[in-house]
């Protein structure tokens, strides 16, 4: 089923992408830095303390701008995207539970935006732009350290890893961010700064014998393009 998925995904990328004749259509290549993070833990209190810490991770891809007028276009995109999360949870009752977890997720993702140019100073075009993405879980992992504090000296430790199999495949966010074109060497760049914040919960692995952590998806891009 994700092989079928991912096939559609390329297929309605590569017709849309045969169109830039017949459209005046731009085709382009972008690269960036992510910060990963995830959200939704219950908030912390007297006895459930959270830490949450991001993931430095890549995104990129490629992509096909349909301008509608000078200042108004679509764009959609066929990315890489690194996400994930540190989770470290300690619970404070008669006994002391300490988990820690680290989860990488690695997706396809297709994004859809509208870009509006709303300044245009010299060879530097000022932009916002929003929009949606579905993304399509490729593979993942995770590492869970659970620690029992038990009093006196002993403390009880226990690790787990495993893949993501049973989180959900496909995810979908909202997209928000700002960004400039402008040329140089005579090429025609953008950098851009991309927001996505994900819609689905995520059921993500925990300890052994305790619940899933519902957790969402959520990604702060700074990237550079290259229109060809």
């Amino acid at each position: 089923m994700k092989n079928i998925t991912i096939s559609l995904l390329c297929l309605a990328f590569l017709i849309n992408g045969s169109l830039t004749a017949q459209t005046g259509a731009r085709f382009g290549l972008k690269s960036g830095l992510s910060l990963a993070t995830q959200y939704g833990i219950t908030p912390a209190d007297d006895i459930y303390k959270v830490k949450t810490s991001g993931r430095i991770a890549y995104a990129g891809g490629v992509f096909v701008y349909f301008p509608i007028t000078e200042s108004v276009g679509i764009q959609q995109e066929l990315l890489y995207a690194m996400k994930g999360s540190g989770q470290d949870v300690t619970i404070t009752t008669p006994v002391d539970i300490n988990t820690v977890s680290e989860y990488k997720l690695n997706y396809f993702e297709m994004p859809i935006v509208i870009k509006y140019k709303f300044v245009n100073i010299k060879n530097v075009g000022i932009y916002g732009s929003t929009g949606i993405a579905l993304s399509l879980l490729i593979n993942g992992d995770y590492n869970i350290t659970s620690t029992i504090d038990v009093g006196a000296p002993a403390l009880i430790v226990t690790e787990e890893s495993g893949d993501m199999k049973g989180v959900d495949t496909f995810d979908y966010s909202f997209v928000f961010g700002t960004g400039a074109d402008f040329r140089l060497l005579k090429k025609n760049f953008f950098f851009e700064y991309r927001m996505t914040v994900g819609w689905n919960t995520l059921l993500m692995p925990n300890a052994t014998g305790a619940e899933p952590v519902p957790l969402r998806n959520q990604d702060y891009v700074f990237a550079l393009g290259l229109y060809f």
